[in-house]
């Protein structure tokens, strides 16, 4: 029984950690292999390409970027071939296996971590009774079970960093790497609240691993970990071996919860670190508490903030700021201060984003309460909800527009700071808001 592995990734830099894991720890029991896309591709070429491979099994992994993608390429090989059998897993369908299995022509689910429930599957198909697997949903059957994966038992296959066919392109294209998985934070608006507890994998694993990466010339490394910093211990560890084996041209990005920083991290990091070695990316969301409290969301703004201006006085780290449009309680005024108030710290970048109802999520479920209206299609991003109206966030659209043209391009570092420094102090979203209203009526 051939089975081929596929998803759409966002950009032919990106790879799909999560195919290689599935492979490696299948690949001695099944004919199996694994072939990825992006979603700028024609899906009708993919649907033949796929077709013409003969498999008799097709597991896809999807995402919010690539759900339309996904829907469209199973309509199309379930046309041509009904008999084929459609695996499905991935963030995007895991919590909710019913509504994928009734509306789209698949055959199975699998919730959670599925490297090693894949060949649970395989086998019972091949059997013919594939009924009732643990983390496996069909029609008859819908798992309420999210798997979780034995790191130790995953750290004993053969490595899905040190691929023959990925050794080429390491150096042209993003590697994923994770150290650990699972989040201790329960953000209601984030699928990774959903998680239980935090697992690392074993040290040896990570170095020898991060050893090859280094090695054979990748140039971009990020760090999937939630909260890379959480353990002092392994983020040490691991900060340790990159500093120790630094090699030009490569850039480690890391998430890191900047209110867990101590200053002797912080210190060790601007006196040992090479310039642009380690980004970090922080998430801050928002700076209104009545807004963090009804997400869930622990954040001591003044500690935070205290911890990035130190990063920032080192000058080694470049940072990249996270907030989000559209949480519960917070208007545009209120907004426009937590953008205020993050843009002032003076990151490299500052990433604007807007909320996504995400399937599974409690703020989905919770929609009603805060008055929230999203469109029902991926990426389900909010059109308004009971504090800001869709008039407002269009508004704020325009200005993300803006901020990304002028300020994260990093073209325009003269002009920004002269506006900044003389004409608009203090008032960073207003420029931009002004910036992004100027470019739609012209």
């Amino acid at each position: 029984m051939k089975t081929i592995l596929t998803t759409f990734n966002a950009k032919y830099i990106h790879t799909s950690l999560a195919l290689r894991w599935l492979y490696v720890a299948n690949k001695d029991r099944f004919d199996i292999s694994f072939k990825e896309y992006t979603i700028k591709e024609q899906v009708g070429k993919v649907a033949r390409e796929l077709l013409d491979s003969d498999s008799d099994v097709i597991g896809i992994s999807v995402y919010i970027w690539n759900v339309e993608q996904t829907r469209e390429l199973i309509s199309l090989l379930k046309a041509e071939k009904p008999e084929l059998i459609i695996i499905l897993g991935g963030p995007e369908v895991m919590y909710e296996p019913d509504f994928f299995l009734h509306n789209w022509n698949i055959d199975y689910v699998i919730g959670g971590e599925g490297e090693f429930v894949l060949g649970e599957l395989l086998t019972a198909i091949e059997a013919g009774d594939a009924d009732e697997i643990k983390g496996v949903s069909s029609r008859g059957h819908i798992s309420k079970v999210i798997v979780q994966a034995d790191l130790e038992k995953l750290a004993s296959l053969p490595s899905p960093y040190m691929l023959e066919e990925d050794r080429e392109d390491m150096k042209n294209r993003m590697v994923y790497f994770e150290t650990s998985r699972g989040c201790p934070y329960q953000c209601q608006y984030c699928l990774s609240s959903l998680e239980k507890g935090v697992r690392y994998y074993p040290k040896e694993y990570i170095l020898e691993n991060l050893g090859y990466m280094i090695d054979n010339g990748a140039k971009q490394i990020k760090f999937l970990d939630r909260t890379f910093n959480l353990n002092k211990e392994h983020t040490h560890t691991v900060f340790d071996f990159l500093i120790k084996n630094y090699r030009p041209k490569l850039s480690c990005q890391f998430e890191v919860y900047a209110d867990l920083l101590k200053d002797e991290t912080i210190d060790y990091l601007n006196t040992n670190l090479s310039k642009k070695f380690f980004r970090f990316e922080i998430g801050i969301q928002s700076t209104y508490e009545p807004t963090n409290i009804a997400v869930r969301r622990r954040q001591d703004f003044p500690l935070l903030a205290r911890n990035v201006k130190k990063i920032m006085d080192g000058g080694k780290i470049d940072l990249h700021l996270d907030l989000i449009a559209g949480l519960p309680y917070e208007t545009l005024e209120r907004f426009i201060k937590s953008f205020n108030d993050v843009f002032s710290l003076g990151a490299k970048e500052v990433q604007l984003g807007f909320l996504k109802m995400l399937r599974g999520t409690n703020l989905r479920k919770q929609a009603a309460q805060y008055g929230y209206k999203y469109d029902e299609q991926a990426p389900y991003e909010i059109e308004c909800n009971a504090d800001i109206s869709s008039q407002e966030l269009d508004r704020i659209h325009e200005a993300e527009h803006a901020l990304e043209k002028f300020w994260n391009s990093g073209r325009f570092p003269r002009t920004m700071n002269e506006l900044f420094g003389i004409y608009y102090q203090g008032r960073y979203f207003e420029l931009f808001d002004e910036i992004g209203q100027y470019y739609k009526a012209q």
